[in-house]
């Protein structure tokens, strides 16, 4: 571990029991409400299945802002436990919690770049398949990249994978995806392996009906694909400021751990979701609501983005030096 990072954990201990009764609560619920699902779906109770899929919902926010923890190694001081429990969140999310790692530490060293730019329409690109990729995302499709990516990866030999980004070398989405080659495919398998044992031991543990699960994971699907995009969409083009501290409704903050200080974590990655109120430089002002029906507006051209200055290396407006030294433990 780095000085710097050091210097972090001894300002910010990482709360490991309260991060580890949080996960371990948050799993048993979710799995309790799968279970739930499928009884009234057994029934044909489908308020009730409505209500379940709706709480699941919200409920899988706090299992992926704990697998984001995690990815970062700070769910719990420990390395070996910190992988576990990521490994549990991501196997609920479902997805590989090493090929997740991977893609979300990448996505610090690329954001706002071109290869994310989901919200504008640059020169060259067709509106209509523009707003088609950007409405597929929000709406779930994103979440579904997840399994998909990770039975890609499971089911394709390690050397067709290289020679497929091999060939795709210069095209921005190669670049982006590039992430995968690093993953390590045999861990992706591994991993994948023995959550699917699990998915398949719990599933018949508890009874569960596949419809139900599927209205429940599509009610997660479409409400997490959402509100990830509303930390980003319409920011400045620059890899630390292109992000929102949100204002949220005090207990939903809770339930989303501190996950709306989005812009205060670019800033300090390495600050554990505890303390996220206390680095931020301000007090968050911007609604969580009124950036999320923001959100649905269509991609606009990128001339009409933030100004020049805000664009990619452009220089930004100059902050507090305590904002810049709480950078500095970043680094």
């Amino acid at each position: 571990m780095s000085k710097i990072k050091q210097t972090v954990r001894a300002r910010f201990p990482i709360p490991d029991r309260l991060n580890l009764v949080i996960t371990l609560a948050q799993v048993a619920i979710s799995l309790m409400l799968l279970w739930a699902s499928s009884r009234l779906m057994a029934e044909a109770q489908w308020l009730g299945l409505a209500g379940c899929a709706l709480i699941f919902s919200f409920v899988m926010q706090t299992g992926f802002s704990l697998l984001h923890e995690a990815e970062h190694r700070k769910l719990h001081s420990h390395r070996k436990v910190n992988d576990l429990l990521g490994f549990m969140c991501a196997t609920m999310f479902p997805g590989s919690y090493q090929l997740m790692t991977v893609a979300h530490l990448n996505h610090h060293k690329v954001n706002r770049s071109d290869a994310e730019l989901v919200d504008y329409i640059r020169p060259g690109e067709s509106a209509t398949t523009k707003w088609i990729q950007f409405y597929a995302l929000i709406t779930g499709l994103i979440w579904l990249s997840a399994p998909l990516v990770t039975f890609v990866v499971c089911l394709t030999p390690t050397g067709v994978l290289s020679k497929w980004f091999d060939k795709g070398e210069g095209s921005s989405v190669a670049r982006y995806l590039a992430f995968i080659q690093r993953a390590g495919a045999h861990r992706v398998r591994a991993e994948t392996a023995l959550g699917l044992l699990l998915w398949v031991l719990t599933w018949r543990a508890l009874g569960l009906q596949w419809q139900a699960v599927a209205i429940c994971y599509a009610a997660f699907a479409f409400s997490w694909s959402s509100q990830q995009y509303i930390y980003h969409v319409r920011t400045p083009r620059h890899l630390i400021e292109g992000a929102y501290d949100l204002k949220l409704w005090r207990p939903m903050q809770w339930l989303y751990l501190n996950f709306n200080f989005h812009l205060s974590h670019h800033r300090l990655p390495n600050v554990p979701w505890l303390y996220m109120p206390q680095v931020a430089s301000e007090v968050p002002t911007r609604g969580y609501l009124r950036t999320y029906l923001a959100l649905w507006a269509p991609p606009q051209p990128v001339d009409q983005a933030w100004p020049v200055e805000h664009q990619i290396k452009g220089r930004l407006a100059p902050r507090p030096a305590a904002d810049l030294q709480k950078e500095a433990l970043a680094a």
